[in-house]
């Protein structure tokens, strides 16, 4: 409470002036003489204000709402998914995601079946209340995000027994779903001062450059998203931005209980934070000026050029994420809400990262009907954690961090006509055939069942190679995407070429082939122990009405090679599809 006093004070200052009205200032009225009979042609005067003024008149700051979103509905059929393998006997289920295919098979999709068909749906809303045209405050909400259609059913024990009887759906909650109907995102401030000065707070999508670092999921397919809670800062240099903010990824214990109503929650203590701090340069506009240079330039058939260059530094001294068990030994990662504060064990990490990244993209129109994008990002991850194990006495449990990966995208557009280049690349290591996303570990959870000496993956490796693409970074459909989970420990190349069939004024109809080949940064990080990852063929067709409306339908062929092979139980991987139905309805 001490700590607060001056921001109480403040509070006050701030709540009595805000709550002090404006007073014109204006003369008392005068009591006006009698009437006199010499003087009956002269006016008199009364002294009240004349009635047409606007002196009296509150003028209160133009509040207007923008709505903008999406509907989303995809319908997902997989062949094979799993490639025909069997489950990775040498892999211990403690170590390993739920979606690994060392788990019991009924918590993956992979090993269900050889076909599996499946439909989701996602409403996004994105409304912008802009107040007196220098704040706004946004929000970012979804319904039924990502709902497998036919899930929920309404079952009663009488009229509905089971789902075969079933005439409705429910709402999903957490009784009844593993996450609720509406999900709020994102809600942030930001307020712009004379177009130099931009200053933004809250839970925000966070984003840069081609997205393999920083991608804020605001693309209507995207799945996953960067929302983190800071407060930033952007100065206008003239010819950049920059950019200054702190990240809070996680305060650790709170006074958060769901039957503390009447409790304000709040930070029990500062020692088991962590803390980001963010700071580069981003030409990317952001005012109508910028947006219209760029628009001249180009219509004079002049390049334009933008670039950026995004700093992270993350560090945290002490976890609080153990909570201390029966038997006075740290267990296993609990929930951590209702728990009593003095059962939490504090352990020390000492962890540092510096995440750079920088990107640079140039668009340029040689002609009325051409348009080249050159798009390039590379980034670095440098770091060490002293203590990965939640023990006091794990003194040997350090690992360090340096990791580097890249992506290139090259399109040309001309008439009806669209070649692409996509390419990049991202290091990895020797860890034994695990990838690190779908399949295994490859760092210590905060359980220390599995961190031991009968585990090298996660035990004997100390130095951490692998750079993982954020998961909203799309290469492909199959391998990247479902397999792998993320591009890591790989590099890839992807040409494509799409064209427009038919165009009017308000439909496109078009279709497109591409071809990837993909193969592993170093072999003996891949399962197979070889380079060749596989080759992933696709075809796609698409209609567009407007920028309102779109539909895709494409198909993919994954040829695995022998970097995906199975060697410890002697199977070669088999062909795998996938064909997708996207309808998108943007407002």
């Amino acid at each position: 409470m001490r700590r607060s006093g001056a921001h109480v004070w403040i509070g006050l200052g701030l709540v009595l002036a805000l709550a002090s009205p404006a007073r014109a200032e204006t003369a008392a009225p005068t009591a006006s003489a009698p009437a006199s009979p010499v003087a009956t042609e002269v006016p008199a005067v009364t002294g009240k204000p004349i009635e047409n003024s606007d002196s009296g008149i509150q003028i209160l700051p133009l509040v207007t709402l923008y709505n903008s979103g999406s509907f989303r509905f995809r319908m997902n059929t997989f062949f094979r998914p799993d490639l025909g393998l069997p489950a990775d006997s040498t892999v211990d289920p403690n170590c390993a995601p739920a979606s690994s295919s060392a788990t019991a098979r009924a918590k993956s999709y992979a090993g269900r079946r050889s076909t599996v068909p499946s439909a989701n749906i996602r409403l996004r809303w994105e409304p912008t209340l802009r107040i007196a045209e220098i704040a706004t405050v946004h929000t970012i909400i979804d319904a039924l995000d990502n709902l497998v259609l036919g899930s929920n059913p309404s079952l009663d024990s009488v009229a509905a027994p089971m789902s075969v009887f079933a005439r409705s759906q429910r709402a999903p909650t957490l009784l009844t779903a593993f996450k609720n109907s509406v999900r709020v995102k994102a809600a942030w401030a930001e307020l712009n001062l004379f177009d130099i000065v931009q200053v933004a707070g809250g839970r925000m999508p966070e984003h840069f450059g081609l997205g393999i670092v920083r991608s804020g999921g605001r693309d209507p397919d995207s799945d996953f998203g960067d929302y983190i809670d800071g407060v930033f800062g952007k100065i206008n240099l003239g010819i950049t931005w920059l950019r200054l903010g702190l990240e809070f990824p996680g305060e650790g214990v709170s006074s958060s209980d769901p039957y503390g109503y009447y409790v304000r929650p709040y930070d029990l203590d500062q020692s088991d934070d962590g803390y980001r701090w963010v700071f580069g340069v981003d030409t990317t506009p952001s005012r109508k000026a910028e947006f219209d240079a760029r628009a001249k330039r180009l219509a004079e058939y002049k390049p334009v050029w933008d670039w950026g260059w995004y700093n992270a530094i993350t560090q945290q001294k002490i976890s609080s994420e153990q909570v201390i068990g029966g038997s006075g030994a740290a267990g296993t990662q609990p929930s951590l809400v209702g728990q009593a504060y003095d059962d939490y064990t504090l352990v020390p990490r000492n962890a540092f990262f510096w995440t750079p990244s920088v990107w640079g993209k140039v668009v340029w129109k040689p002609r009325s009907d051409m348009t080249l994008r050159v798009e390039l990002e590379g980034a670095m991850t440098y770091g060490w954690v002293n203590y990965v194990e939640s023990e006091r006495e794990a003194t040997k449990s350090r690992k360090d961090f340096l990791s580097f990966g890249g992506a290139l995208e090259a399109q040309l557009d001309w008439g009806r006509n669209q070649v692409k280049l996509m390419a990049g690349a991202a290091s990895g290591g020797n860890t034994l055939g695990s990838w690190g996303i779908l399949d295994q570990n490859i760092l210590a959870t905060s359980s220390a069942a599995c961190y031991n000496r009968e585990h090298p993956t996660l035990f004997r490796t100390k130095d951490i190679h692998h750079f993982v693409f954020n998961r909203d970074y799309r290469v492909d459909s199959i391998l990247f995407r479902e397999i792998i989970g993320s591009v890591t420990n790989a590099f890839y190349f992807k040409p494509s070429y799409d064209r427009t069939f038919y165009q009017d004024s308000d439909w496109k109809v078009g279709g497109g082939l591409s071809l990837m080949a993909a193969f592993a940064s170093i072999p003996e990080g891949a399962p197979g122990g070889k380079r060749p990852l596989g080759v992933e063929g696709g075809m796609d067709l698409w209609a567009k009405y407007g920028s309102h409306l779109s539909l895709r339908a494409d198909g993919a062929v994954l040829f695995p090679l022998a970097g995906l092979d199975a060697p410890n139980d002697g199977v070669t991987p088999q062909t795998a599809g996938a064909i997708r139905i996207q309808a998108i309805a943007t407002f």
